[in-house]
């Protein structure tokens, strides 16, 4: 882990422990935090998957990649519409994964294991999350899935996702890490009292978005276009601009029609949308980077 790494993290904690020792009742500053890190990190660290598929695409293969993307995109909102709660078992388990395997970035493990071990860390952070600031994730749910009876549950549910993980983790030989054992029992803890939006933002932003960005990186400077952070910032740019643009205009047309936890659930939605396709192709890079030795 290096020392950029360690900032953006020792930050995020900096944030939960604020909202856990201060709380504040004012929704603008947890927004306002919320939507800093969503645009300087949440978003870009996914607007170079044409870039960490192929450094040097052509227009041809730009193309290509575009009607993937899209193409994927289009599947999966087809999926939310006509079957919500298996597009949201889907997601939750997507993410999961995919927020799992950032925990083990460059860490050999059994191949047969790695889906059980990334998803297994990524679901126990997810559940810590949204069973901390229960009220409020059961009424973002509420359109699509009711919950409600899952509020006695939550204990056993949590602590036998931890117990899960940990065994997975010791069965899949990946030794643990001072780094681990941190996140187990300092931040899990931290994230779990947190307002629902700031344990979900430091989380995806600072313990996912960032290490994901900085693995792009490490790949990407290999070649001339991409050599310098400036270069690398400035790939970023155009599709980290159009998706902002493209979530803000939905979610200000929705503010005429929905409440605020409905707000919310769409906001999820759309970056669902564009997690689907990004976690695909997220999942090929790192496999084939570490396979090939190119952090």
């Amino acid at each position: 882990m290096n020392r950029i790494e360690i900032a953006f993290k020792a930050a995020g904690l900096v944030i939960c422990l604020l909202f856990v020792f201060f709380s504040s009742q004012n929704q603008l500053i947890e927004y306002s935090i919320f939507f800093v890190a969503l645009t300087f990190l949440g978003i870009p660290h996914g607007a170079i998957d044409h870039l960490t598929s192929d450094p040097e695409i052509s227009k041809k293969g730009f193309l290509t990649f575009l009607i993937s993307y899209i193409s994927l995109i289009a599947g999966y909102l087809i999926g939310w519409i006509f079957f919500p709660v298996f597009s949201l078992i889907a997601f939750l388990l997507m993410s999961g994964y995919h927020f799992g395997q950032t925990h083990f970035i460059n860490r050999p493990s059994q191949k047969s294991m790695k889906v059980l071990l990334y998803i297994s860390r990524g679901i126990f952070f997810l559940l810590l999350i949204l069973s901390g600031d229960f009220e409020l994730t059961q009424l973002i749910l509420e359109p699509i899935l009711n919950v409600s009876s899952l509020s006695q549950y939550l204990i056993p549910i949590l602590g036998g996702s931890l117990i899960l993980t940990v065994l997975v983790q010791w069965i899949s030989k990946v030794r643990f890490t001072l780094s681990d054992l941190f996140e187990l029992l300092v931040l899990a803890p931290i994230l779990y009292l947190s307002p629902l939006m700031i344990g979900f933002i430091v989380y995806f932003s600072f313990w996912h978005a960032m290490p994901s960005m900085i693995s792009e990186y490490k790949f990407l400077k290999r070649y001339p276009n991409y050599n310098t952070v400036k270069k690398f910032a400035a790939q970023l740019i155009p599709f980290s601009v159009i998706s902002l643009i493209g979530i803000a205009i939905i979610l200000i047309l929705g503010m005429n029609y929905l409440n605020t936890s409905e707000l919310i659930l769409v906001f999820f939605i759309l970056i669902s949308l564009i997690s689907f396709p990004h976690i695909l192709y997220m999942d090929r890079f790192w496999n084939k980077a570490t396979r090939t030795g190119r952090f």
